[in-house]
């Protein structure tokens, strides 16, 4: 072959038009090893425009609000942390301005991503990621000035200079929510609803005035009894719906290939989708045994989603066409270890209730998740696929 001799490929026309392509149009090619990565080229000019817009006019806001807080307050030098400080103006508009960036940034830039069947659907997800990153925001953006705090406690700065910064910290947030909102896919949607739900359970262990609530039971945390039960309720409400958001992000996917268009992917859906619908209202309903019929709704959610969970195991057969031999093990290995669970609590009596309620927790998520990645790695091995031809 001679060298720099051009080798021409052919493409299928409906690739081409997914992505607005145009005869003539140029594309990168860029080798990973032993592949070959085609992709459209990004036109650079627009790319930083947006980027400069997407931060600028956030932090030049921040910056605005803070310096007339700081008049109308008569501050003339702010403290790093405190009332009417640095950190707390500055978390409070990263919070707001993160929430708005995010939500017009996945509306306006990112739709595509969200491939949901519904508007109500797709309504409901934008929200709920929407409020689930500023969540995120607001965590991150309080633990870094909390070690900022620790390395500079005791600055005062003068308001001119504390409205720059604040607008520099809040125009990095804005920006950093902004390219998380053109991220969405399974894998940044999986680890959200990973984080808010194990940080919201370990904050409610970390703040809870009870230091041997453990000896009591799991539920405890989100019992009357506990001081901050409002927190590990909304922890699993909100989870909850970060998981329908997922269940509808996937199927969504799948009902784009033909060969998924069945009664049983349809099953599987509403089977799914009943289980953290039963995941939420157990948040929902508080367990509060002063009160007997909000115990009793808990404990039946409670068992509802054992239930939805058991019949997704058992069924998982002949819902999921096409399953692997190694899927349908693990499968009944959760299973199986969800039961011995059971016996060692009931029977045994080796585990406490603490114990019991923690493992199969972890086993009965654990199991969810890995069936949601099996369904994403089907719509990845079945979508898109098509046939290059060198000329």
């Amino acid at each position: 072959m001679v060298e720099n001799q051009q080798i021409h490929i052919s493409i299928p026309k409906k690739a081409l038009d997914k992505l607005s392509l145009n005869y003539g149009d140029e594309l990168l090619a860029q080798i990973d090893r032993d592949r070959i990565i085609i992709q459209p080229k990004p036109e650079k000019a627009n790319s930083q425009t947006q980027s400069l817009r997407w931060f600028m006019l956030p932090a030049l806001l921040a910056g605005v609000v803070a310096l007339i807080n700081f008049f109308i307050q008569k501050t003339r030098y702010v403290k790093l942390s405190g009332g009417n400080s640095i950190s707390q103006i500055t978390i409070y508009l990263a919070v707001v301005f993160g929430f708005v960036v995010f939500l017009a940034a996945l509306l306006l830039l990112g739709g595509k991503q969200l491939v949901m069947a519904s508007l109500w659907s797709k309504i409901r997800s934008v929200l709920t990621l929407s409020i689930a990153f500023t969540i995120l925001n607001f965590s991150i953006t309080s633990f870094c000035f909390y070690f900022i705090d620790l390395a500079f406690h005791g600055v005062m700065l003068d308001r001119y200079t504390s409205s720059a910064l604040i607008a520099g910290f809040v125009g990095i947030s804005c920006y950093l929510m902004m390219n998380a909102a053109l991220s969405i896919n399974f894998s940044t949607i999986t680890t959200t609803l990973i984080l808010t739900l194990v940080g919201g359970i370990f904050l409610s262990m970390i703040t809870n005035k009870q230091q041997n609530w453990w000896q009591i039971n799991f539920s405890y945390l989100g019992s009357n009894l506990s001081n901050n039960w409002w927190q590990f309720n909304f922890t699993l409400i909100f989870s909850a719906s970060i998981m329908l958001t997922l269940i509808d992000y996937i199927f969504s996917l799948l009902s784009l290939i033909p060969k998924f268009i069945t009664i049983q992917t349809r099953i599987l859906r509403i089977l799914l989708t009943g289980s953290s619908i039963a995941f939420g209202l157990v948040g929902v309903f508080q367990n509060n045994r002063a009160i007997d019929w909000l115990h009793q709704l808990h404990w039946w959610t409670s068992n509802l989603l054992v239930v939805f969970i058991l019949l997704i195991i058992i069924g998982i057969r002949w819902l999921l066409p096409g399953i692997t031999k190694e899927f349908l093990l693990t499968a009944y290995g959760f299973a199986g270890l969800l039961a011995l669970s059971e016996i060692l609590f009931q029977w045994v009596h080796y585990l406490s209730l603490t114990a019991f309620e923690i493992i199969s927790f972890g086993l009965a998520f654990g199991w969810l998740i890995l069936l949601m990645q099996n369904l994403n790695n089907l719509y990845l091995e079945n979508a898109e696929i098509f046939t290059i031809e060198i000329k």
